[in-house]
């Protein structure tokens, strides 16, 4: 199972916030990672979230760091200040404080840990996994599951559906095969 990595280091200012979390996107896309809107919404959330509080409450440059594993995405971003963040406790009114809320709820698993020159705070992202292509074929080929396929006779089939009985140019179903008596105690072929 391949990593990729991807890092990119800002001055650690506020006019990088929006470039960085452009710059996360696109990498990201740039993997062939595919994306709802939902994991759309929430990569661009957690990274803006993580790199703003880094900008705010950092010192010095910040480092951005994209690994990517299928069906996983770790943002981890380091600034220079040791100290812990801290979750605030926003009020209806106030117009920030809720960043690290927002990430514990939109991120599978998150954390800090202090490092030599300040701290690394990380978020990991659950990404939806690509169906292979042959499961995509195997599926579309597939009835309709909300149709039965019934035999009505030994020549014949029919499909019952919502609109109800529509012929079906299918082969006719073979019969059964015949169990012997030991298999039929045990009820399997």
């Amino acid at each position: 199972m391949s990593t990729f990595v991807h890092r990119f280091v800002l001055a650690g200012t506020q006019e990088d916030v929006p470039f960085a979390r452009h710059k996360v996107i696109d990498q990201v896309r740039k993997w062939g990672v595919s994306m709802d809107d939902e994991t759309d919404d929430a990569i661009r959330l957690v990274a803006s979230e993580l790199i703003t509080n880094a900008v705010v409450h950092g010192e010095g440059p910040v480092t951005v760091t994209l690994q990517h594993r299928p069906g996983h995405l770790v943002i981890d971003v380091l600034d220079g200040n040791s100290l812990a963040p801290q979750r605030g406790c926003a009020q209806a009114d106030d117009e920030s404080g809720r960043g690290l809320a927002l990430v514990g709820v939109l991120a599978s698993r998150c954390s800090w840990e202090p490092t030599r020159h300040g701290k690394r705070v990380w978020a990991e992202i659950t990404l939806p996994m690509p169906v292979p292509a042959v499961r995509t074929s195997a599926l579309r080929s597939m009835p309709d599951p909300d149709l039965a396929f019934r035999p009505t006779t030994a020549t014949s089939a029919t499909w019952i559906g919502p609109s109800g009985r529509v012929p079906c140019t299918r082969p006719s179903m073979p019969a059964a095969p015949r169990l012997l008596p030991a298999q039929a105690a045990m009820g399997r072929p």
